[in-house]
């Protein structure tokens, strides 16, 4: 089998398995195991580091200062070459593919009465977070989080809607977390359910778990949509799950480390939360009350392992690109009806999220337009504060290539649409004080149409470049003779 193809297959192996993607990244020598480092800041220390190749070591934590032997924390999971494959166009196509196979033939949860999880319960009294590891990852962080690739599970009151989304958990005390969730997410519209009518919010905080649950959970999905009966679909196979004794929610019953408990209103119950340096690459809101969890129960296994991924700034190579996001954006791009849609990129340094690059095949006057006014008004451009629209001729993965498609396609009086109003986050740096005091969550937009006009396209001078067919052809004929063609 060639090594593609056996990638291809681990990795569907692994999206199911968190110990197997474990096991099968040691036999391919991707995991380098750590012993004995401090969880204030080294441990963040030593990832930042891991963040300067393209494709970081998968990294293990073992025996860490000040915590039990046999808990551990693994990093660099979802940025793995064994589970990215090519960071590449085809690398976002598949996971179109995955996303739609999952919701099309979703496969609902299968609810099960035991697990690996349940092998060690807290209760009540004996509940202590503080026994698992917790690190200070950033040097201006307000506190510990022990939850930066956790999966939040929560309910909707009035139906059987269960959610799945990803928020950052930091540890306020022994039996008390807090979960920082933007206004406008899935997870802040069921909690305020609860608050309206005075009552606190169930809910699941997992920090270990298949990497097909934090894939899902960190990217978009429609209100209303089960994700883990996403997740099975992607499988094919059902997600098993146990449910908490508080709080009757499903949870992944091969998790690693999950506490429950419930979320008690704001004006019940609110605690000092961050700072935290977040993936905009900026500490972007100081410390200020948040609400919290009550945890009511502690569920985990032996060996446990704490998935780790706290934000890095997003100059870094190993921070990649955010292929899921831009899957994400494409598939709303196409859902509004936007036809020629050849590839939807997340420029890196962008933020994950800032910068988002779309190519299309011009078939009309105003589809550009079209194509950029579908992009800003998507649930998957969240926090877009760029949307560059170009030619399907602009290899939209290399940013030189696009700043050439901006230095000579686009004209910025009259290709240029700015949009006032639209939805952004606690996390926006240019958010400043008094919108932040005033709760006004928004910002402005801009849509850059660096494309041939489409009236005189036919006019436009022609690029300088060979046909890819003929430079294959030289580069086979020369081969062997020039060092440059040997790479």
């Amino acid at each position: 089998m060639a090594r593609s193809e056996a990638d291809a297959d681990s990795r569907q192996e692994v999206w199911g398995d968190l110990r197997a993607f474990l096991e099968i990244s040691k036999e391919r020598g991707e995991v380098q195991v750590i012993r004995d480092a401090d969880p204030h800041l080294e441990m963040g220390a030593l990832y930042e580091l891991s963040l300067r190749k393209k494709y970081p070591p998968v990294l293990l934590f073992e025996e860490i200062k000040g915590y039990p032997k046999d808990h551990r924390v693994l990093m660099n999971v979802r940025t793995s070459r064994l589970l990215v494959g090519n960071l590449d166009l085809e690398a976002v196509q598949d996971i179109r593919r995955r996303r739609q196979r999952g919701e099309q033939k979703s496969i609902p949860p299968e609810r099960v009465n035991d697990g690996p999880v349940l092998e060690y319960v807290q209760r009540d009294d004996d509940v202590n977070i503080l026994t698992f590891p917790a690190p200070k990852w950033h040097p201006q962080d307000g506190g510990k989080y022990i939850g930066t690739e956790c999966i939040v599970i929560t309910k909707d009151r009035d139906s059987d809607w269960v959610n799945v989304g990803t928020y950052r958990t930091m540890v306020q005390d022994e039996k008390t977390l807090s979960v920082f969730i933007e206004p406008g997410k899935h997870g802040d519209i069921i909690r305020r359910r609860y608050w309206e009518h005075g009552e606190a919010c169930p809910i699941i905080v997992c920090v270990g778990q298949a990497p097909v649950l934090g894939n899902i959970a960190g990217s978009s999905s429609r209100y209303g949509a089960s994700e883990l009966a996403q997740a099975g679909g992607r499988l094919g196979r059902a997600i098993r799950t146990v449910h908490g004794e508080v709080t009757n929610l499903p949870f992944p019953a091969d998790a690693e480390l999950v506490f429950e408990g419930f979320m008690p209103p704001p004006d019940v119950e609110s605690r000092p939360e961050g700072p935290f340096a977040e993936w905009t690459g900026y500490y972007a809101s100081d410390s200020r009350p948040e609400p919290i969890v009550r945890v009511a129960r502690v569920y985990h296994r032996s060996d446990l392992i704490i998935l780790g991924q706290p934000p890095a700034k997003p100059t870094y190579p190993g921070r990649q690109t955010n292929l899921a996001g831009a899957a994400a954006l494409w598939d709303a791009i196409e859902a509004a009806g936007v036809p020629e849609v050849k590839g939807v990129w997340k420029l890196l340094g962008g933020g994950t999220r800032f910068t988002n690059v779309i190519a299309i095949r011009q078939k009309y006057a105003g589809h550009a337009k079209h194509a950029g006014l579908a992009a800003i008004g998507s649930v998957g451009a969240f926090l877009g504060r760029i949307i560059i629209v170009v030619d399907d001729d602009i290899d939209i993965t290399d940013s030189a290539e696009v700043m050439w498609a901006l230095a000579t396609r686009w004209d910025p009086k009259t290709q240029t649409d700015i949009i006032e109003g639209c939805w952004t986050g606690n996390l926006d740096p240019t958010l400043s004080p008094e919108k932040r005091e005033a709760g006004d969550l928004t910002s402005s937009r801009i849509i850059i149409y660096a494309v041939r006009p489409f009236h005189w396209m036919d006019k436009y001078p022609a690029v300088n470049q060979f046909d890819r067919s003929d430079l294959e052809y030289v580069a086979k004929k020369w081969k062997g003779l020039l060092p440059l063609l040997d790479e």
